[in-house]
């Protein structure tokens, strides 16, 4: 099942009660929110491609078989410096892996002609 996503297309493989594994091909210049977990780790392996995921603890830059784990309930966000595909292997350690579990602080969107802008600014301002 493919989902489109400002950054690109999530395409889910599996899904069980504890695990959640996704292909993701993100478009460069492209990022998700900056949200946080309460349960939910996240792993990213790129397959291809060159990623950063932002932390508060700094920006860890990711080329091919690179790859970093996010801890709850750590904030973070992945953005793309070249159309990349990522592997996210999302799981929890106890109990039940929880569609609602994401506190998203600020929209994901692109990068346009050197500037930030959320999804809402981009469909507000007519952008493409």
């Amino acid at each position: 099942m493919n989902i489109f996503k400002v950054w690109g297309v999530r395409n889910r493989i599996l899904l069980t009660d504890q695990v959640e594994i996704d292909l993701l091909n993100v478009k460069k210049d492209c990022f998700c929110s900056t949200h946080s977990h309460i349960g939910k780790i996240n792993k990213f392996y790129v397959v291809d491609g060159c990623f950063e995921i932002q932390t508060p603890f700094g920006t860890k830059v990711l080329n091919r078989s690179g790859s970093f784990t996010v801890e709850p309930p750590m904030v973070h966000r992945f953005k793309a410096l070249e159309d990349s595909t990522i592997i996210e292997l999302a799981y929890v350690k106890r109990g039940v892996i929880d569609e609602k579990d994401i506190n998203r602080l600020k929209q994901g969107g692109r990068i346009i002609n050197g500037t930030e802008f959320t999804l809402d600014e981009i469909e507000k301002q007519g952008l493409k």
